[in-house]
């Protein structure tokens, strides 16, 4: 099995996506061996089993993988290549598996979704585990190719979680009963870790070969990174499930329009109770397929080899707030509310995308959260709560900033120093402080904000300008290439008609209050344009010709005008537009041969295809630009299309984004998409505007200069708390 591309293709970064293409060519083969090991398991224990409907179910399975096989080949195969196409999107910071819950979900999730994700967990871990040591080789070679100091697992593309998430969501599309797949996801995990051992030993070897050498782990002992779980920890998803859960208590403070602090705990109701429960309330049956997973420890010290995670919180001694205010809590809802805020708090502080006063500052604020905790334990559930948005603004905003020595850092965070001092050594009841704070700082934040705001809207206005005029200026385009003359003319005469005269024609239709069809007689002209643009056929009625001529670029000039298209790329075109006159004067079509070795260009069926395909016809009028500070990206990257798809839906409002400008990184945020998302603004902390195609982010991705970093890092901190009480739920001494 070896990795290659051409021979002009050089680098890691080529590597990485040979790698990636050779597993997505593969993934039919492993699921049909996958297929194969479950069909002959069940099969097996058909044979074996003494009771009746036991055997009949275990056919009917059979059966029912028969039928599906095809089907399941093909799904998992996009899986597969759908999640390495959102590995490839994501920054440093670990987002979670596609198979995790996201904090904000667990709430809505019964007893049986938990128990799934519980079991597919569990599945993950029983695959890596039993991808042993060729595991942990491959992740450095991973690394190294990636780029990366430190191999970290969860940035390795490749990694055992990745093809399980597939093979779990490509059974999730099946027509079948939930226990049936979820029986064939526990037969196929045995096998699938066999297979990735076999696969990532044959991989190891063949990067070797080509000269990849493997980095090491992170240190656990060093690691700044975010902490996973917690000695002695209780929360669990199933507990969490129901701390969250829409109670009628709840309900009532999820829907409501306006959030009001409870002026005391919500209890748990008595059918969703926690505190009574026996241990084996909130422990997930454990199938005997997952034999491997008894011993989890194991684990634990294979994933801290892996990445370096070190996965207990610091000791008690270190954290006496804590352990002051979990003495004083009534209940477990209580406890586990306590639990919660403090690992939110933790998986802030360690988030390595916040600098360092940022991090120290949310670290100050733990005191007062907790104590919110105790009377409010519902404040992190519920988005618009003034603690979590005080939580959202602090770090949303301060991602704006690359280093503490960024220019306007000093007036963001002073202004926070002054606000939170007295916030974190209060005495907190419920929300007030907290909204207090927020609406300190939101006027604070927002005051200088107004000529932002006017930027901004300024420039939104230009590209709703510049796509409106797009779309109409697309209807003109495919009215052009439909026609059986334009394969006729010069490439430079139709790209004139498809390029810079539909947006003049559009600019006329838009701005016209008379309801003319054919406002300022610009579209009438594109009949004149093409047929004078043929030598041969011009040069027979000279007279007609001559009398035209004058007259349409007169009346070209002023259309581009209208657009205040550039003076000198207007001469370019007239100055060919021009030859192609004297070429048709000169003897029409000898003279037509002559005018292609001139620079006209050959006859245009190539930029027929060209315009037929394109889909980003978007041009800006130079004020349009300006107002907008659009940036327009020469060319496209070879792997521009394919950046695309790793992006995916990463680019939404209020999303940070990193710029590589002048040899440094500089940060800003998305501000707006367009109605068809091909247009993109951005401003930065200082009110900075710019805009610029989808297209060309994808290029700037694709080149390694524009790197995605967060929208809301306390939402990311929450999921990794779900994550944590994953983590906890598998991790059952059976």
């Amino acid at each position: 099995m070896q990795v290659t591309e051409p021979e002009d293709a050089q680098g890691p970064a080529v590597l990485v996506r040979a790698t990636i293409a050779l597993a997505v060519r593969g993934a039919p083969d492993l699921m049909g061996r996958l297929v194969a090991h479950t069909r002959a398991t069940l099969r097996d224990l058909e044979t074996r089993a003494y009771d009746e409907r036991e055997r009949n179910r275990l056919t009917a399975s059979r059966r029912q993988l028969n039928q599906c096989e095809a089907d399941l080949l093909a799904r998992f195969t996009d899986e597969l290549k759908a999640a390495f196409d959102r590995t490839a999107a994501r920054d440093q910071v670990a987002i979670g598996e596609v198979g995790d819950p996201h904090f904000d979900q667990i709430g809505g999730m019964n007893a049986a979704q938990v128990q799934e994700r519980v079991e597919n967990a569990r599945v993950r871990h029983a695959v890596q585990i039993a991808a042993g040591h060729a595991l942990m080789e491959l992740n450095g070679l991973m690394c190294r190719l990636l780029g990366l100091e430190q191999a970290q697992l969860e940035r390795n593309p490749l990694r055992p979680a990745v093809y399980v998430d597939a093979v779990a969501t490509a059974l999730g599309q099946l027509p079948v009963p939930a226990a049936v797949r979820q029986g064939w996801l526990s037969l196929m995990s045995g096998a699938l870790g066999q297979e990735l051992d076999i696969y990532y030993r044959q991989l190891c070897e063949d990067l070797r070969m080509q000269g990849v050498g493997a980095i090491q782990a992170v240190n656990p002992e060093s690691a700044a990174a975010i902490p996973s779980a917690s000695e002695g920890s209780t929360l669990t998803l199933e507990r969490l499930r129901v701390l969250l859960g829409r109670t009628s208590a709840r309900r009532a403070l999820v829907e409501s329009e306006l959030y009001h602090a409870a002026s005391e705990p919500a209890p748990l109701e008595a059918g969703d109770t926690v505190a009574d429960a026996g241990p084996s309330a909130f422990q997930a049956t454990v199938p005997a397929a997952f034999e491997a997973v008894r011993e989890m420890r194991q684990l634990d010290r294979m994933a801290q080899r892996l990445d370096g995670r070190q996965a207990a919180l610091g000791p008690e001694k270190d954290h006496p707030v804590r352990g002051l205010l979990r003495a004083q809590a009534h209940g477990l809802d209580q406890t586990l509310a306590l639990e919660v805020v403090a690992l939110m708090v933790d998986n802030i502080r360690h988030d390595p995308r916040l600098l360092a006063p940022v991090r120290d500052l949310v670290a100050q604020l733990e005191p007062a959260l907790l104590q919110l905790a105790l009377v409010d334990p519902q404040f992190f559930s519920h988005k618009e709560h003034p603690a979590r948005k005080l939580l959202h603004e602090i770090t949303h905003r301060s991602i704006a900033f690359e280093s503490p020595e960024s220019r306007g850092f000093s007036g963001f965070i002073d202004p926070l120093h002054e606000a939170v001092a007295p916030l974190a050594q209060s005495a907190i009841a419920g929300a007030e402080p907290f909204d207090d704070v927020l609406a300190r700082l939101m006027g604070i934040w927002d005051a200088p904000g107004a000529g932002e705001q006017r930027k901004i809207a300024l420039a939104v206005h230009a590209l709703r300008q510049a796509e409106q005029r797009a779309a109409l200026a697309a209807t003109m385009v495919r009215e052009v290439l439909q026609r059986p003359d334009a394969v006729l003319v010069p490439s430079v005469v139709l790209d004139f008609l498809c390029g810079p005269w539909a947006q003049v024609v559009a600019h006329a239709r838009m701005t016209d209050r008379t309801g003319a069809d054919d406002p300022g007689h610009y579209g009438g002209l594109i009949d004149t344009l093409l047929w004078s643009a043929q030598p041969a056929l011009a040069g027979q009625d000279l007279p007609t010709l001559r009398q035209r001529m004058p007259e349409l670029r007169q009346r070209l000039q002023q259309g581009l005008a209208s657009i205040d298209f550039p003076p000198a790329q207007a001469r370019d075109f007239f100055e060919q537009l021009e030859q192609l006159d004297r070429q048709a004067q000169d003897g029409g079509a000898v003279a037509a041969a002559q005018g292609e070795s001139q620079g006209q260009g050959a006859p245009a069926p190539a930029s027929v295809a060209r315009w037929n395909d394109t889909d980003d016809g978007t041009w800006l009028a130079p004020q349009e630009a300006r107002d907008s500070g659009f940036i327009d990206m020469p060319g496209e990257s070879a792997h521009a299309h394919e950046a695309g798809a790793a992006m995916g839906g990463a680019l939404v409002a209020g999303v940070w984004v990193a710029f590589m400008v002048e040899g440094s990184w500089t940060r800003t945020r998305l501000a707006w998409t367009s109605a068809n998302a091909s247009l993109l603004l951005f401003a930065d902390a200082l009110g900075f505007v710019q805009s610029m195609s989808r297209r060309s982010c994808e290029q700037l991705f694709a080149n390694g200069h524009l790197r995605i970093i967060s929208s809301d890092p306390v939402e990311d901190a929450l999921d990794a708390v779900a994550r944590t009480a994953l983590r906890n739920s598998v991790d059952v001494k059976i």
